[in-house]
């Protein structure tokens, strides 16, 4: 009987709800009853209790019939305020776009285009599009140069179809690679756009200094150049930025790996080279591979135990590679000295210091170490080499090891 009662009770609180939500009057004594919000009348083109057919145009749209936007009063802070009655204004039609009344210059854009080097902290200043923008960017460009001597640069959306550091290259790609298949982005459409960048800052702050003055500028080809907004101003509407090919990972600083700085610490470390390149000659590393025939270990014990990952050795194993290098007579008849870098996953040796990777004295280091890697290979095919001594491999070409210095500072 009680489990009836209560249900009866639940669904008549239930049914009831929607149901005293439809009366209009269903407000308690005492409390100030909110009215309705009523529907748009029939002169808006609204019927009752149907759904907008049709806005009413915005203003500057050039629509028949459309009323012109009320003019904003600036406020005490000199900014656009617009009454709440009145109709924002809208974009410029295509049709009463002004054309560029002013001449173009045609010099030759590489001079203005953006690099790497530039920036990496930067100022949106203006995007131009059309089959002039280029020449408009180029305008704004020069005389931010000439008159602001303001750092200005140009920026085409063509060399960066979809949205790639390099074409036919993903964003990430190493930074060894210089070439790619020019094939997917050709056939896309890429609309005729060049934005001009301003500054060489190096920090935020320098960045956010830069804007409060870029927008105050009023360049004077701007007033000969067709505008989508009237209202613009100038460069009013900058925005900060950075520098698109620099890699993101290189734009804010980051505090060095104490657990690496403490394994750089020994005297062979790659710190104490005086050049800015080295030759590397060996890299051990963790595991890549694992064995699956089935010799009693599963996978999932090689993997997690770290007893047995070859990680584990290659401090030791890079240390001792560089001793005996340096010991060597051959390594010492060259007089160049022996280095190692470690790092959270693999340790390399290093032969020689270089200023620049063509360096005369690198091909005689490198054939001394192809005899050496020789050598061993000869031993282990005789069963003369344990698989526990390191061997050298040299590489093909320097390693540029001003990188790693700085990740140990």
């Amino acid at each position: 009987m009680k489990k009836t009662m209560a249900a009866m009770a639940l669904f008549g609180c239930l049914a009831g709800g929607p149901a005293g939500a439809q009366v209009p009057g269903s407000s308690t004594a005492g409390t100030p009853r909110v009215p309705a919000t009523p529907y748009p009348s029939a002169t808006q083109g609204v019927g009752a209790g149907r759904m907008p057919t049709a806005l009413p145009p915005a203003a500057g749209t050039g629509a028949p019939g459309a009323a012109p936007a009320a003019a904003p009063a600036p406020d005490a802070g000199g900014r656009r305020v617009y009454d709440a009655n009145s109709v924002l204004p809208g974009p410029t039609p295509d049709e009463e776009l002004r054309k560029v009344t002013i001449a173009l210059p045609d010099d030759p854009l590489e001079p203005y285009l953006l690099t790497k080097e530039n920036g990496p902290f930067m100022v949106l200043a203006k995007v131009f599009r059309g089959p002039d923008s280029e020449r408009m960017a180029l305008a704004l460009c020069k005389e931010l140069r000439q008159d602001f001597k303001l750092p200005a640069y140009i920026l085409r959306s063509k060399e960066w179809p979809m949205k790639s550091n390099i074409r036919g290259v993903p964003v990430q790609a190493p930074s060894m690679t210089t070439r790619a298949a020019i094939k997917q982005p050709e056939q896309i459409r890429i609309h005729d756009e060049a934005a001009v960048l301003v500054g060489d800052e190096k920090t935020l702050m320098g960045s956010e200094l830069l804007l409060h003055k870029v927008k105050k500028l009023r360049p004077k080809c701007l007033d000969g150049m067709p505008k989508l907004f009237a209202w613009r101003q100038g460069l009013s509407h900058a925005i900060r930025t950075t520098n698109p090919y620099v890699p993101a990972q290189l734009l804010y600083p980051r505090a060095p790996d104490r657990l690496v700085v403490s394994m750089n610490r020994g005297l062979k470390s790659i710190v104490h080279c005086s050049g800015h390149y080295s030759l590397q000659v060996a890299q051990f590393t963790g595991r890549s591979t694992f064995n699956l025939n089935g010799d009693g270990h599963s996978l999932a014990s090689s993997i997690i135990d770290p007893k047995s990952s070859p990680l584990r050795t290659a401090h030791d194993d890079a240390e001792r590679l560089a001793d005996n290098l340096a010991r060597s007579p051959d390594i010492r008849k060259l007089g160049m000295p022996v280095y190692v870098h470690h790092d959270r996953t693999s340790s390399r040796v290093f032969v020689g210091s270089f200023n620049s990777p063509q360096d005369p004295r690198f091909k005689p280091i490198h054939e001394e170490m192809l005899k050496i890697s020789g050598k061993q290979f000869a031993q282990a095919r005789q069963g003369g080499w344990r698989r526990s001594d390191p061997m050298v491999i040299p590489a093909s070409a320097l390693t540029d090891v001003d990188k790693l210095k700085a990740d140990l500072q």
